[in-house]
Protein backbone atom coordinates (compact mmCIF):
# COMPACT_ATOMS: atom_id res chain seq x y z
CA UNK A 1 0.00 0.00 0.00
CA UNK A 2 1.23 3.25 -1.32
CA UNK A 3 -0.37 5.72 1.72
CA UNK A 4 1.53 8.59 2.42
CA UNK A 5 4.48 7.18 4.86
CA UNK A 6 4.25 4.21 3.78
CA UNK A 7 5.40 4.45 0.15
CA UNK A 8 9.35 4.43 1.82
CA UNK A 9 8.60 1.27 4.14
CA UNK A 10 7.45 -0.35 1.11
CA UNK A 11 10.46 0.19 -1.08
CA UNK A 12 12.89 -1.12 1.84
CA UNK A 13 10.57 -4.24 2.05
CA UNK A 14 11.01 -4.69 -1.32
CA UNK A 15 14.67 -3.89 -0.97
CA UNK A 16 15.52 -6.91 1.68
CA UNK A 17 16.00 -4.74 3.96
CA UNK A 18 16.63 -6.11 6.57
CA UNK A 19 14.61 -5.72 10.38
CA UNK A 20 15.34 -2.03 11.68
CA UNK A 21 16.90 -1.22 15.25
CA UNK A 22 15.05 -0.49 18.09
CA UNK A 23 17.21 2.79 18.11
CA UNK A 24 15.97 3.62 14.29
CA UNK A 25 12.47 2.72 15.20
CA UNK A 26 12.47 4.63 18.39
CA UNK A 27 13.88 7.61 16.64
CA UNK A 28 10.95 7.39 13.68
CA UNK A 29 8.23 7.46 16.40
CA UNK A 30 9.90 10.39 18.48
CA UNK A 31 10.59 12.67 15.51
CA UNK A 32 7.43 12.05 14.23
CA UNK A 33 6.12 13.31 17.70
CA UNK A 34 8.52 16.38 18.18
CA UNK A 35 7.76 17.16 14.60
CA UNK A 36 3.57 17.64 15.52
CA UNK A 37 4.32 19.12 18.60
CA UNK A 38 6.99 21.45 17.86
CA UNK A 39 5.09 24.10 15.95
CA UNK A 40 3.28 24.29 18.97
CA UNK A 41 6.12 26.44 20.37
CA UNK A 42 4.66 29.56 18.22
CA UNK A 43 1.32 29.74 19.84
CA UNK A 44 2.61 31.81 22.76
CA UNK A 45 3.27 34.33 20.23
CA UNK A 46 0.23 34.05 18.61
CA UNK A 47 -1.48 34.78 22.07
CA UNK A 48 0.64 37.79 22.10
CA UNK A 49 -0.35 39.23 19.17
CA UNK A 50 -4.21 38.10 18.72
CA UNK A 51 -4.57 39.29 23.50
CA UNK A 52 -2.82 42.29 22.98
CA UNK A 53 -4.39 43.22 19.93
CA UNK A 54 -0.48 44.61 19.07
CA UNK A 55 2.34 43.46 17.02
CA UNK A 56 4.81 45.56 18.32
CA UNK A 57 8.02 43.93 18.32
CA UNK A 58 7.58 41.36 16.09
CA UNK A 59 9.18 40.89 12.52
CA UNK A 60 7.05 40.45 9.86
CA UNK A 61 10.30 39.76 7.46
CA UNK A 62 11.18 37.43 9.91
CA UNK A 63 7.96 35.35 10.00
CA UNK A 64 6.81 36.09 6.02
CA UNK A 65 10.39 34.18 5.45
CA UNK A 66 9.60 31.72 7.50
CA UNK A 67 6.37 30.66 5.99
CA UNK A 68 8.28 31.02 2.49
CA UNK A 69 11.16 28.30 3.42
CA UNK A 70 8.60 26.17 4.64
CA UNK A 71 6.67 25.76 2.13
CA UNK A 72 8.90 23.63 -0.18
CA UNK A 73 8.62 21.05 2.53
CA UNK A 74 5.17 20.43 2.26
CA UNK A 75 5.89 20.06 -1.46
CA UNK A 76 8.40 17.36 -0.28
CA UNK A 77 6.33 15.61 1.91
CA UNK A 78 3.72 15.27 -0.37
CA UNK A 79 6.07 13.84 -3.19
CA UNK A 80 7.59 11.53 -1.27
CA UNK A 81 4.38 10.43 0.66
CA UNK A 82 5.65 11.04 4.05
CA UNK A 83 3.42 11.65 6.79
CA UNK A 84 5.91 12.71 9.24
CA UNK A 85 7.20 15.63 7.21
CA UNK A 86 3.42 16.90 6.04
CA UNK A 87 2.29 16.74 9.24
CA UNK A 88 4.85 18.56 10.39
CA UNK A 89 5.32 21.00 8.06
CA UNK A 90 1.89 21.89 7.72
CA UNK A 91 1.34 22.88 11.48
CA UNK A 92 4.46 25.09 10.73
CA UNK A 93 2.36 26.74 7.79
CA UNK A 94 0.04 27.39 9.51
CA UNK A 95 1.42 28.47 12.62
CA UNK A 96 3.82 31.03 10.92
CA UNK A 97 1.03 32.42 8.67
CA UNK A 98 -1.20 32.91 11.83
CA UNK A 99 2.00 35.28 12.73
CA UNK A 100 1.69 36.76 9.75
CA UNK A 101 -1.93 37.55 9.41
CA UNK A 102 -1.15 39.24 13.41
CA UNK A 103 1.10 41.40 12.21
CA UNK A 104 -0.68 42.61 9.19
CA UNK A 105 -3.72 42.87 11.76
CA UNK A 106 -1.85 44.54 14.52
CA UNK A 107 1.25 45.77 13.71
Amino acid sequence: MHFLGQQHKRRRKDAGEKKRSPYIVFLDKMTFVIGVIGPFVVVPQIWSIFSTQSAEGVSMMTWLLMFIVTFPWVLYGLAHRDVAIISSFTLWEIANATVVVGVLLYG
